[in-house]
């Protein structure tokens, strides 16, 4: 999914790049402390941009690496000194995260009382449980005491997702299968301003968010348990500056992206169709 999603943004910024629509850099990709996508005015120089944050469809923002030494799960000590790590443990203490996950709590029942089979030493690296002969088999036994029913999954307001990306400066979010959305109700571009049309909506209102723990792959039969953002239940704006094909194809749909529903957006920004 992510080499897919990666794709999708090169896609989305060529077709954008060409209507004037995207700026500044090429897409993030793997760097997680900038924009996806830099939008602007077209009006406006290459360097006067706005961030938005690319999806897919539905899924996961922001993540936060769980350990577990002697007995108890914690936060790694070092994440706090990253901005983003630390807005995540701040939402994880606000919601009693690691007590639901050690000590008490309805959404954690599933999940205490268990060793996972790879767990950290006092300096936070990672040590195999004796029991099994590598990480891959590892993971096959966490992923059956951890997966599925047993995971934590807290429900928080929306608005905490858009909060995660302000603090990136990222204000704007577009949804591949769902569409384009202010975060915070925050416009830097002033696109609501006049817009002949229906208003673009808030994502803080137009979604259900929950804090998810998860036994995650990684890779080569590694892997970690984390904490992300998990989103859904999104309801569809009437805008949309990144549709694609079909969730398989994720080549821009053109069609869709200049059609008579998006003009009014697309209007804002100073797009005339030639």
């Amino acid at each position: 999914m992510a080499q897919k999603g990666f794709i999708y943004e090169n896609n989305l910024y060529n077709a954008l790049k060409k209507c004037g629509i995207a700026g500044g850099n090429p897409p993030a990709g793997a760097e997680s402390n900038r924009p996806d996508l830099e939008i602007k005015h077209v009006k406006d120089p290459n360097t006067k941009t706005e961030g938005a944050e690319l999806k897919l469809a539905p899924t996961a923002g922001g993540s936060l690496v769980m350990k577990y030494t002697d007995g108890k799960w914690y936060f790694d000590p070092k994440a706090a000194k990253d901005k983003e790590k630390a807005f995540m443990i701040a939402v994880a203490e606000k919601a009693n995260l690691l007590t639901e996950m050690n000590t008490r709590g309805t959404y954690g029942t599933n999940w205490r009382g268990k060793i996972p089979f790879t767990t950290n030493d006092k300096q936070g690296r990672k040590v195999l449980s004796e029991e099994v002969k590598n990480k891959r088999e590892a993971y096959e036994k966490d992923i059956k005491q951890f997966g599925g029913q047993n995971e934590v999954k807290i429900p928080v307001p929306a608005k905490v997702m858009c909060d995660y990306y302000n603090l990136k400066d990222t204000h704007y979010l577009n949804v591949a299968s769902h569409g384009f959305y202010l975060m915070n109700k925050r416009d830097p571009l002033k696109l609501n301003n006049g817009i002949n049309g229906q208003a673009i909506p808030d994502f803080a209102n137009s979604a259900r968010l929950q804090i998810r723990v998860r036994c995650q792959p990684k890779g080569g039969g590694d892997y970690q348990f984390a904490m992300t953002l998990e989103f859904g239940g999104v309801k569809h704006s009437p805008y949309n500056i990144g549709p694609i094909v079909s969730p398989k194809v994720v080549e821009i749909d053109k069609r869709a992206l200049f059609n008579v529903k998006n003009k009014p957006l697309l209007d804002q920004f100073g797009y005339k169709d030639k």
